[in-house]
């Protein structure tokens, strides 16, 4: 069984790296679809249409949207455990400023599923807001978010979970291909997982679970939904989004320079040490629809030299869709 740190691991990378998107309100179309990229098969509202820079469903009318997430099957145990009871889901969800409300079960298409609501508010804006826990040959996550004006209620929300099925869990080479962006691994980094088709975990090693932090490991993500804009200058975006990932929030930067990566040539690079005994790479930029790419790796300062070839690498092979 995956210790609880190691899930949380898994879920830091999630959280800091990914941005939720917004749900409308809407009847349920007819005709089911396949999440690419997903273990997930369900009947969106009408109006949406498969999302191009994350796994799920988007209606760009009203800046809404469904996002998928999933996570290994050993992230169950303690995932339904935070859904145990009203308490527990209030209580871990607080932490991520959503307040719950109520706590339900809901049939779908391949079992009951949890499902949390409440509200989170952001920018002084108050959003409904559902989480769903369901389980298949993943642990899947389902996300909903409402912007007042959407009017989305629970009868319209559990409607669309009742269509929700679970199926075999995709290849590696069919989630790499979901991405908004193209990535080739390159050796000695292999593939760990990717993540709500929009950021994809390598690492070096032989260990799919590493909760000291023991292994290299890169990350490459795009942002996703309609996320403030931070700043116009692509270095204090840079330098914000480092301080927000956790791990790296008290990193030294000793390195800042232009570079070219995800197929822009003004890209940028900061370097610098971790953890006291640890360094990091950090490339982004701004692709031409103004949202961003990040790759980002850490690991001990001493292969530093074995490890940036590859890093490098891989970095060559990021590119904007």
């Amino acid at each position: 069984m995956m210790r609880a740190n190691a899930i949380r691991r898994t879920l830091v990378i999630f959280s800091c790296l990914v941005a939720c998107g917004l749900v409308p309100t809407g009847a349920i179309a007819q005709a089911p679809q396949r999440v690419d990229g997903t273990t997930v098969t369900m009947t969106p509202p009408t109006g949406f249409e498969p999302a191009k820079d994350f796994s799920g469903f988007a209606d760009r009318k009203t800046k809404s949207s469904i996002l998928i997430a999933e996570l290994p099957p050993e992230a169950w145990p303690q995932l339904s455990n935070l859904f145990g009871n009203l308490h527990t889901v209030r209580a871990g969800f607080k932490q991520k400023g959503i307040d719950v409300a109520t706590l339900d079960k809901v049939p779908t298409a391949s079992g009951e599923a949890f499902l949390a609501s409440g509200t989170q508010t952001v920018a002084d804006t108050k959003l409904a807001k559902w989480v769903a826990l369901a389980r298949g040959s993943r642990t899947v996550m389902i996300t909903i978010q409402a912007m007042p004006a959407a009017k989305l209620d629970d009868a319209t929300v559990k409607a669309m979970l009742k269509t929700v099925s679970l199926g075999d869990a995709p290849s590696v080479a069919d989630k790499l291909a979901s991405l908004p962006f193209t990535v080739t691994p390159s050796a000695p980094f292999r593939v760990l997982d990717v993540m709500a088709g929009s950021t994809v975990a390598m690492t070096v090693g032989d260990k799919d679970v590493d909760p000291k932090g023991e292994q290299p490991l890169l990350i490459v993500s795009a942002q996703i939904g309609n996320s403030p804009v931070l700043s116009e200058d692509p270095t204090v975006i840079a330098r914000t989004l480092l301080r927000q990932t956790r791990n790296l929030d008290k990193s030294t930067i000793d390195s800042e320079k232009r570079v070219s990566f995800g197929g822009v040539s003004d890209a940028v690079l900061l370097e610098g040490t971790t953890d006291g005994d640890k360094r990091f790479v950090q490339y982004f930029a701004t692709g031409p629809s103004g949202r961003f790419v990040r790759m980002i790796s850490y690991f001990a300062a001493d292969r530093s030299a074995e490890l940036r070839p590859a890093i490098e690498q891989i970095g060559k092979s990021v590119a904007f869709k």
